[in-house]
């Protein structure tokens, strides 16, 4: 607790002590990274009027989470470009862990651009399984169920700033998707439905969200079927499903849609088949105009260890959820590179 304590007064002296203060997320951006970027942004904002504040984040998250109070504030845009053009004191990276997971294409040249020309302090602030850290300033992760409230209990409860407006919805936000509405298991429930509490009492409505969130189109129907037919027992303790490559080019026509129902489906049913405690979805993803494949892993209960296969195909993530991203030929190909580190994980 005192070491804490000691964090979160070092993250208070570097925000004080910087005008000019850049606040990111990873691409692929999901509600949490979201959330994350807006409470620590407006709160920034609210408390020091006077500093430079900026969120960017460099892609549009798949979901439509534009209700969110200041969400028009985010600029979603090239990092490079606006930390060039800002050029920040502190850079502040929530829900990811190193420059390559807030940049595309990019992580190599800002890292050079915020070390050696610019100097810029560097604080990152995530709850996931520590995988590729980036050497910071400060680290702080309490492995919270969400980085929102990583920022939330420090922000509010620890250094006591003033809430703004549309706190209880973003925060609620990040917690009730990152947890799939409180499915996995959480060592620290009571500080987090304690919290939750308070969120429902502010006004915030699990139900009101959900609605929002929970609309499907033909597309997304259409992949949900793909990956129900393509569902296969591995006969090793896992289930595994795949997007056909021939839906790949309705896929491209609306990537946010399918990407949502890759999820959808992957939270909802790929550790749940027979008697299989984990699993996995393979499915392409439109970058740039490129393909590349990603996948996403379940596991019930910890049972087995995904962040670790994630992190051997270039991701990360916790030890019942975790994905990546990575170049393939084609589906089959991807497949093999995934079985392979799944062999490879022991």
């Amino acid at each position: 607790m005192e070491e804490q304590k000691k964090q979160y007064l070092e993250f208070q002296h570097f925000v004080e002590n910087s005008k000019k203060i850049l606040i990111t997320s990873h691409i692929s951006p999901d509600p949490d990274a979201v959330c994350s970027t807006l409470l620590l942004g407006r709160s920034l904002k609210l408390e020091y009027p006077s500093k430079n504040i900026e969120m960017v984040i460099e892609e549009q998250p798949a979901r439509d989470i534009s209700f969110l109070e200041g969400y028009g504030d985010i600029k979603f845009n090239k990092l490079l470009e606006i930390a060039k053009e800002i050029k920040p004191d502190l850079i502040i990276i929530a829900d990811a862990m190193n420059y390559e997971r807030v940049s595309r294409s990019d992580g190599a040249a800002i890292r050079e651009l915020a070390r050696e020309e610019l100097g810029s302090k560097l604080i990152i602030i995530d709850h996931h399984t520590e995988i590729g850290l980036e050497s910071s300033n400060l680290y702080i992760n309490n492995h919270l169920p969400a980085t929102v409230q990583e920022i939330y209990e420090l922000l509010f409860n620890s250094l006591g700033l003033e809430k703004p407006s549309g706190f209880a919805e973003a925060t609620l936000l990040g917690i009730i998707t990152d947890t799939s509405r409180f499915k996995y298991d959480n060592p620290k429930h009571r500080q987090t439905f304690g919290l939750v509490s308070d969120l429902l009492d502010a006004g915030a409505s699990i139900e009101s969200l959900e609605y929002r969130l929970d609309r499907y189109s033909i597309l997304q129907m259409k992949a949900v079927a793909n990956l129900s037919k393509n569902i296969t027992d591995s006969g090793r303790d896992y289930s595994y499903s795949f997007i056909d490559d021939d839906l790949k080019k309705d896929a491209s026509k609306n990537p946010d849609d399918f990407k949502m129902a890759c999820e959808e489906f992957t939270n909802g049913y790929v550790r749940n088949i027979d008697n299989n405690y984990w699993g996995f979805i393979v499915y392409p993803e439109f970058v740039n105009g490129d393909t590349v494949y990603s996948v996403s892993f379940r596991s019930v209960g910890g049972h087995k260890d995904v962040s670790l296969i994630a992190g051997m195909l270039g991701g990360g993530g916790h030890k019942a959820a975790a994905g990546a991203k990575f170049s393939a030929k084609n589906i089959e190909d991807a497949l093999d590179k995934v079985r392979q580190a799944v062999e490879d994980s022991g």
